[in-house]
């Protein structure tokens, strides 16, 4: 009994050892973040795989593309904005999602070389929610970037800086007319009698997509039940449209929606994106 356990025990630690080699995380005390007074980026609870540097007496957040943190933040008097201090050397992005990397989009800022220079700017929040209390995870885009400290500003608060940059390039209107736009990949799990379909959504423009609609022939077959996507039908075809949470996609990012199928639908089903 006791070889058994101890083998069982030695298991236990290879694995616990191989998944830290594998996701490096830096877990922070707890705090109760005052998510309108300015946060020091280093002080986040999660951090994954960044780095905190210091030059200059300046304490900083160093992270590479797709390098996170995140944190828990009660915004219990709403949010129009927020204000970031950072340096970047080429142009890169900070995407906030809500709860995980893959979450449910919550803001999305296109940020600019500094320079060399850290440098204060305030970003416009579109699309605020209807909630106040968000666990949030940022995560950084294509280039490297560094983040001193940010904050979120009220609804309420007065004598914000006006030079406050929108958190997109382009209005939303003019995001679904780009040369490329969204594309579309359906992976069919078939089995006796039916299958499941996994649709995925990429936005390939350099702008946020608002709202999709994809349209999935009739056939010998039905739609059981879906997921993540809203579902009529019309005519000859299924019609899936957006959740409120996932009708946004920003650049180079994608959404997932699936449903269950019954009957014969041969080695594919025909789908279209609109």
């Amino acid at each position: 009994m006791k070889k058994r356990l101890s083998h069982i025990m030695c298991a236990g630690l290879a694995i616990c050892m191989i998944y830290t080699l594998a996701a490096p995380i830096t877990v922070r005390a707890e705090k109760n973040y005052d998510a309108y007074s300015t946060t020091e980026a280093e002080d986040a609870h999660y951090l994954y795989d960044c780095q905190v540097k210091t030059e200059d007496d300046t304490t900083y957040l160093a992270m590479k593309p797709n390098d996170t943190f995140s944190d828990y933040y009660c915004l219990d008097r709403g949010y129009k904005s927020f204000e970031l201090t950072y340096r970047a050397k080429t142009p890169t992005s900070l995407t906030a999602r809500i709860y995980r990397e893959g979450g449910p989009s919550f803001m999305y800022i296109l940020l600019e070389p500094t320079d060399g220079k850290f440098v204060t700017k305030t970003y416009e929040i579109k699309y605020p929610r209807d909630r106040y209390y968000y666990d949030l995870t940022f995560s950084c885009g294509r280039a490297d970037l560094e983040i001193d400290s940010y904050r979120f500003i009220a609804s309420d608060e007065e004598n914000v800086e006006e030079n406050v940059e929108e958190t997109e390039d382009t209005p939303v209107s003019q995001a679904v007319s780009e040369e490329k736009g969204n594309t579309i990949k359906c992976d069919v799990n078939k089995w006796s009698n039916g299958g499941s379909a996994n649709v995925v959504i990429t936005n390939e423009s350099n702008n946020t997509s608002e709202g999709w609609k994809v349209k999935v022939k009739k056939g010998d077959f039905k739609i059981d039940c879906f997921w993540s996507a809203n579902m009529v039908e019309e005519d000859d075809y299924y019609i899936f449209t957006p959740c409120d949470w996932n009708k946004s996609i920003f650049p180079g990012d994608s959404v997932q929606f699936g449903f269950n199928i019954i009957g014969n639908f041969g080695d594919s089903i025909d789908y279209t994106l609109e």
